[in-house]
């Protein structure tokens, strides 16, 4: 059965339903009733699952991926990760963040190894920690194997990266092509289709194609399905031969390309994709299941993967931005957003302050503020930041922001244009409503705040990039750099293509 709904990341994947189910607040406090004995439950359901899936495969004579299920059922059992883990628990850590901690500590330590195929053991490690994340969060009742579609009534970037296996593409009720779902998707290079309700199992086989979802499909579909993904991948391989050509107009103009990281795994493809840095490190993605706000500890724990491959690069790491479709369960209900939510908790943004800076202290390291829109936030923040010589931006995201940008330019180092949330703000649209998509910021009231932002940087001496999704669409990108953007941060899947465009079109 065909299934036609609103594209919100493109490309064209296979695997089998796997319905996400949130857990409530309610079930969340229930497992910090008993936190270490939650992460031992958790870790013995995972390698439980897994022997199996081994002994299944096994019987079906296919030894060598029943050796793989068992090798990563043994990483499951393994007693230093999950002693680390019930030590956090213990320490007053929720359950999922516990073993998340303990997991980022294992697989960086793996990863920095020389011999490349114990350094490749991170990625299983990883795995093992989504998947008991699911099971903490009350996931269990799946058994379906990767690769995974997705499928919720509204899912959340948090589904995608936490998810137990491989995911081939998602398909969510709500959301938009703007919604942080759909950015984080674009990022990973998930195909993602909103505005759908999917009347299927569990386990069925699903292609998701553009803005289109196929159930059940026949062998003719599969097999094309397989040729666009062929096709796909070998054009990936054609640009990825030209990263070391510079990014430089047919008319000279020199355009720096940075990347929107998320996760370790986002910034070790960044820098192979040949990016300058990173212009934008989301730092709340980790947090969207707490239940207090994260302390110097966690911080670091998270933002280190993250960090490491940018070591001597630029890492543009960006405050908690809280609120609108990443809103933790301790902030339910709250309508503050960015870093004026962050400001009404100072003490806790004092401490991701510290964080970021001992994170980040081997990195070309600025610090930049979402949602800024008075010019007395950013002096908050630099009396918290503590730091006179890390240079500390300001993310102009709303009309507030352009009507007071000459008092925020002389107040920040730098500026960030968040294309996604002005576009959204500008137009009067929900950023995750279905209308509003990277393509909206070429409508005339958001170029025109968009050159007041990029004049207001000429005239204080001020830097100036963009980070929205805009920064990779083909129809926006020539608007952006006629209006003097010459700094573009996208998505490490969309560095060689926007490579490519500036090069050959512009």
């Amino acid at each position: 059965m065909r299934y036609r709904g609103t594209a919100g990341a493109p490309g064209v994947g296979i695997g089998h339903i796997w319905h996400v189910i949130r857990a409530s607040l309610k079930s969340l406090e229930r497992l910090e009733g008993r936190p270490d004995h939650d992460v031992i439950a958790a870790f013995d359901a995972v390698a439980a699952r897994l022997r199996a899936r081994a002994s299944a495969l096994r019987n079906d004579g296919l030894d060598e991926p029943a050796d793989i299920a068992e090798t990563m059922a043994l990483i499951a059992d393994d007693p230093d990760l999950r002693d680390a883990a019930v030590t956090s628990a213990r320490a007053g850590q929720a359950a999922d963040m516990a073993v998340r901690v303990a997991v980022e500590h294992y697989a960086s330590m793996l990863a920095a190894l020389p011999d490349p195929t114990l350094a490749a053991r991170a990625t299983d490690v990883r795995q093992i920690g989504r998947r008991a994340v699911a099971v903490l969060r009350g996931d269990v009742a799946s058994t379906v194997e990767g690769p995974l579609v997705l499928v919720g009534r509204e899912l959340g970037a948090d589904d995608l990266i936490d998810a137990p296996d491989e995911v081939a593409g998602a398909v969510s009720l709500l959301g938009g092509p703007n919604a942080h779902v759909a950015i984080v998707a674009r990022a990973l290079g998930v195909p993602l289709v909103f505005g759908l309700e999917l009347e299927a199992p569990d386990g069925a086989l699903a292609i998701v194609d553009g803005a289109s979802v196929v159930v059940a499909p026949t062998g003719e579909e599969q097999h094309a399905a397989r040729v666009a993904m062929r096709a796909a991948a070998e054009r990936r391989v054609t640009l990825a031969s030209e990263r070391e050509l510079p990014a430089v107009t047919r008319g000279g103009r020199a355009i720096t390309l940075l990347a929107n990281v998320s996760t370790p795994d986002d910034a070790i493809a960044a820098v192979a994709a040949g990016a300058a840095g990173a212009g934008l490190v989301r730092t709340e993605l980790p947090f969207l299941a707490t239940t207090s706000w994260p302390t110097e500890a966690d911080h670091m724990a998270a933002l280190r993967p993250v960090l490491a491959p940018l070591v001597g690069r630029v890492a543009t790491v960006r405050t908690l931005d809280f609120g609108g479709d990443k809103v933790p369960p301790f902030l339910s209900g709250q309508s503050l957003r960015g870093i004026a939510l962050s400001l009404s908790a100072p003490g806790a943004l004092a401490a991701q302050l510290r964080a970021i800076r001992l994170a980040g202290a081997g990195t070309s390291l600025r610090v930049m503020l979402p949602l800024v829109e008075s010019a007395e936030q950013v002096h908050e923040c630099r009396a918290l930041l503590a730091s006179p010589s890390t240079p500390l931006g300001a993310m102009i995201e709303s009309p507030p922001a352009v009507a007071a940008v000459d008092e925020i330019a002389e107040a920040a180092d730098f500026l960030s244009i968040g294309s996604n949330d002005l576009s959204a703000s500008l137009l009067g649209l929900d950023r995750r409503d279905p209308r509003l998509n990277p393509g909206s910021a070429a409508e005339p009231v958001v170029l025109q705040a968009i050159a007041a932002v990029v004049a207001a940087g000429e005239r204080h001496g001020k830097p100036v990039s963009l980070c929205g999704d805009a920064a990779a669409d083909p129809s926006v990108v020539p608007l952006l750099i006629g209006l003097g953007c010459t700094v573009l941060s996208v998505a490490p899947s969309a560095l060689d293509e926007v490579r490519t465009l500036v090069r050959n079109r512009l």
